[in-house]
């Protein structure tokens, strides 16, 4: 399941929340088993290891299940 993503300041949830004002920044995934957007026992999840914005190639392994 490689996909391709690309984050950028343009997604910032806030004018004052954009990814280029870190020196570093995690990458997380989550596969909701639910359906539900919300956190929930049972789902999965992964955060990639912290980089630069702007990296290419950044692997995040869904392997962690929330309990």
């Amino acid at each position: 399941m490689p996909t391709a993503f690309k984050l950028d300041d343009s997604m910032a949830m806030t004018p004052a929340a954009k990814l280029s004002g870190h020196e570093r920044v995690v990458v997380g995934a989550r596969i909701s088993k639910s359906g539900n957007p919300a956190v929930q026992p049972g789902d999965l999840e992964g955060l990639s290891a912290p980089v630069k914005p702007g990296a290419a190639g950044i692997a995040v392994l869904i392997a962690t299940e929330i309990r």
